[in-house]
């Protein structure tokens, strides 16, 4: 669940609650147990057949939504009935901690002039796929008063984008409709008038059905609606296609996300954009099964059903204004060669969003480093924790290693440069030999400051995970000595396969 009260920075919270599942359990209500299949990758859901009451004060509105595991959506996801052509979607969620469903975001007062902009921005600002921002209202428009506010909560949609595309060494932006104010390029934002019973239903699909007959049905647009109503905090269409091709379900429209009012947060927007660009695919290493991840800290992730369990694997609390903690479910710029986003669908490849430069990660700088170590076993070698060899798995026995049996405890691994390097991410493999080596409790990275070890600022989190590099990014140090300390697990040691280090 959302965490920051700050308008701009929060994202939305848990669609099903564990107090709902609980009723329908305890009312009797019958559940369905459905199959869906994706590529090679099995999806198992039980979801019950019958929807939650409408909680208008939470603005978790189930009306005009229907279960149909038979239906384009299958048993993953609802349909938002009354529309066509059929829309899916994960349904509603509830306002994260500070904003509330009934209680509206203030206006934001006047930039001054190119004092704002879009990052990037590209061609002539309206062909071609793009993200087009509308504000919907009904017969009292708000328009002047709150089109800076829609603007900067765009342009902060387009900054948890890139910033989270530069943690794998990428750069993406969100491809808007653009125009160009006082100097600055700026998203347009229009202004849509629609009867206001459209506007405050109970139910998506009035409004959808008044935008679309206002125009907004283009197949090459996703609709990111800011909606002056007090109905949902945030709902967004989700296609659910696994697919790794342009023909993915997500790199068409038309689509819609929408964030009402009391939600209007650069967070929420770009968690329900997220889903019409693709994210969470069902099969993802980390997925819950409602359209969301389940490992935090991260924009996408939170408990949104009562079975499931949530693991803050992202440790700094930051990142939950960033996509994807990781990089390993649903965004990244550079998945790893046999990763899922290497084989299933990346939001980082949509082609509603500007890829830039795209910059390779860079080189990695263990390899000019000479490895120590706290203790290595005789047969074994510390100087392969930085020879450049990608491991198979964790109990890779083709190539060199460094393990530390018989010994327990606190063991560490280090890099030492000929002079200070600056260092803002670092990739690990752990050693796991099925024998005397197993995985640690615990790992972290240390850095010389020049008089002693210091853990390194700003990490993203030490996921203990076998068979994967393990990616941590961090604030930049300047350094000439990078430490990898493990705990062991009970008596067993502990070990390292590869370490890799990146300036940026």
């Amino acid at each position: 669940m959302p965490r920051s009260a700050r308008p701009g920075t929060t994202r939305v919270a848990v669609a099903i609650t564990a107090v709902v599942a609980a009723a329908l359990g305890l009312l009797g209500l019958n559940t369905f147990a459905g199959t869906a299949l994706a590529g090679d990758r099995t999806i198992r859901t039980t979801l019950p057949a019958n929807l939650p009451s409408d909680d208008v004060a939470k603005g978790l509105i189930y009306t005009g939504l229907q279960r149909r595991p038979a239906g384009p959506c299958g048993p993953g996801l609802l349909e938002v009935t009354g529309t066509s052509p059929v829309m899916c979607t994960h349904g509603p969620d509830a306002a994260p901690a500070g904003l509330s469903v009934k209680a509206g975001v203030p206006a934001l007062a006047a930039a001054a002039p190119a004092a704002q902009s879009l990052a990037v921005c590209e061609g002539d600002g309206t062909s071609g796929r793009r993200v087009e921002v509308l504000y919907i209202h009904g017969s009292t428009s708000r328009y002047t008063q709150y089109l800076e506010t829609f603007r900067t909560l765009a342009e902060g949609v387009d900054t948890i984008f890139n910033e989270s595309a530069k943690e794998t060494g990428g750069e993406r932006h969100v491809r808007y409709v653009t125009e160009t104010v006082s100097g600055a390029c700026r998203p347009v934002v229009r202004d849509v008038q629609i009867a206001d019973a459209a506007l405050n239903a109970n139910d998506w699909a009035p409004l959808l059905n008044a935008v679309k007959a206002a125009g907004y049905t283009r197949t090459d647009r996703k609709y990111l609606q800011f909606v002056d109503a007090n109905v949902y905090c945030g709902i967004g269409g989700l296609a659910g296609d696994t697919r790794k091709s342009d023909a993915n379900r997500s790199n068409s429209g038309p689509e819609y996300a929408r964030a009402d009012n009391g939600c209007w947060s650069a967070g929420v927007a770009a968690h329900e954009l997220g889903h019409t660009l693709g994210a969470v695919n069902n099969n993802a290493p980390n997925a819950s099964g409602y359209g969301h991840c389940t490992d935090e800290w991260d924009v996408m992730c939170y408990k949104d059903g009562d079975n499931v369990v949530v693991r803050t694997v992202c440790t700094n609390r930051s990142h939950d204004d960033r996509l994807d903690c990781n990089h390993d479910d649903y965004y990244s710029t550079n998945p790893p060669a046999g990763s899922y986003l290497s084989q299933y669908y990346n939001v980082a490849d949509n082609l509603f969003l500007i890829k830039g430069s795209n910059p390779q990660p860079d080189s990695n700088l263990a390899r000019s480093a000479v490895a120590s170590a706290s203790y290595t076993s005789a047969w074994e070698s510390v100087a392969a924790i930085n020879d450049g060899i990608d491991p198979s798995s964790s109990n890779d026995t083709v190539h060199p290693r460094w393990g530390t049996w018989p010994n327990s405890g606190q063991q560490w691994a280090e890099l030492t440069w000929p002079a200070a390097v600056s260092v803002r991410r670092a990739q690990v493999y752990l050693f796991d030999d099925n024998q005397g080596i197993d995985l640690p409790s615990s790992w972290r990275l240390q850095y010389w400051t020049g008089s002693a070890y210091a853990d390194v600022p700003g990490a993203s989190g030490y996921p203990v995970t076998a068979n994967a590099y393990i990616t941590v990014t961090f604030t930049q140090v300047s350094t000439a000595r990078l430490r990898v300390v493990l705990q062991s697990n009970g008596t067993n040691s502990v070990g390292l396969l590869e370490v890799k280090a990146y300036a940026s």
